[in-house]
């Protein structure tokens, strides 16, 4: 694997999510937020790597069809659009920025460096693979791409769509078990931007969920894991969104149950919390992938599993939880037990 930058996680470990279960590779879906670079450029840039055919639908809607991995799309964050629109933020804008046309081109020209990003939504990429991604990222980089850190008010994200080793509920719940116990030692890794925190996107499970879910005897059928989920969960908006896997699995029961949310299914976790550095020269995707590893490492440990889920469990009954004392046990639990 040819990547720009290597450390003691990807060299030794990240190997391990090369393939599944029945040995077939594992995947990871890539979303990227940024600015201030258009999205035909964009797509250029992507074509240089992953070959493919250019076809512009509109302005903010191009593809990049035909590559080794399937179809990629350049756009507008349609969704933070949408929500501009139903919130009257048009004209409110208007007032700060001067006189806005009615056509939305000229619209987006003149508000999109500082409130709208665009996105690049990639197809499955082999884990093998995956430096591609972080040449792209390069190339984004040298060509004026923006990201989260570059403005207060860039509130984007890198969203991560993780194949799990099989769909059996065992397998994913205890990804997702993992996740949760080491979640608040990531967002330190991951230095997670503030402006990410305080934005509705990647809102924490609720307390109550968290002690359901980790709790040592929670081991459910599918079938109950998506009622539990979703009981506690009717949003797309959490850090680790379970709903695409959910869909993938069931997707009447999310129809019926959460009929208004846009939910693409997908057998994948959904991964949102990672910030989108793009313009940062020592950032690269694979490092926010390699810190998924560590959540694999530890669902590979039974032994360290159970100590954590325990002590994890024991602190959130706490009337106070710690959480400088719990990121520091996880970090010293993966120095010690897990690398």
């Amino acid at each position: 694997m040819n990547y720009e930058q290597k450390n003691i996680i990807e060299e030794k470990y990240l190997s391990k999510l090369f393939y599944t279960k029945d040995n077939k590779n594992r995947h990871v879906g890539v979303e990227i937020e940024y600015s201030n670079l258009d999205l035909k450029k964009s797509a250029q840039l992507a074509q240089e790597i992953f070959k493919g055919e250019i076809v512009e639908k509109t302005k903010y809607e191009i593809s990049l069809k035909d590559t080794d991995y399937g179809d990629f799309k350049f756009e507008l964050d349609a969704q933070l659009l949408q929500k501009m629109q139903d919130d009257n933020l048009f004209e409110k804008l208007g007032n700060i920025i001067g006189k806005i046309s009615n056509d939305l081109d000229n619209f987006v020209d003149k508000t999109s460096k500082n409130f709208v990003p665009f996105e690049i939504a990639m197809p499955p990429i082999p884990i093998s693979d995956f430096g591609k991604v972080d040449k792209l990222v390069q190339k984004l980089r040298l060509n004026g791409a923006l990201g989260t850190t570059y403005s207060f008010q860039y509130a984007f994200g890198v969203h991560l769509n993780i194949e799990p080793p099989s769909q059996d509920i065992d397998d994913v719940l205890k990804l997702f078990k993992s996740f949760l116990i080491l979640q608040k030692w990531i967002e330190v890794q991951s230095e997670v931007d503030i402006a990410r925190k305080i934005s509705p996107f990647i809102n924490n499970f609720s307390k109550e969920y968290i002690s359901l879910v980790i709790d040592i005897e929670y081991w459910p059928t599918k079938e109950q894991f998506i009622k539990d989920y979703i009981d506690y969960n009717p949003t797309r908006n959490r850090v680790l969104d379970m709903l695409p896997i959910i869909a993938f699995w069931d997707e009447d029961i999310i129809n019926k149950y959460l009929p208004k949310e846009k939910i693409n299914k997908r057998p994948t976790f959904h991964y949102r919390l990672p910030n989108s550095k793009v313009d940062q020269f020592r950032w690269f995707i694979s490092q926010e992938l390699q810190l998924w590893v560590i959540v694999e490492l530890l669902a590979s440990n039974d032994e360290v599993f159970n100590q954590m889920s325990k002590s994890f469990l024991k602190q959130l009954d706490n009337a106070i939880f710690n959480k400088n004392e719990w990121i520091e046990k996880c970090h010293q639990c993966i120095i010690n037990h897990l690398l």
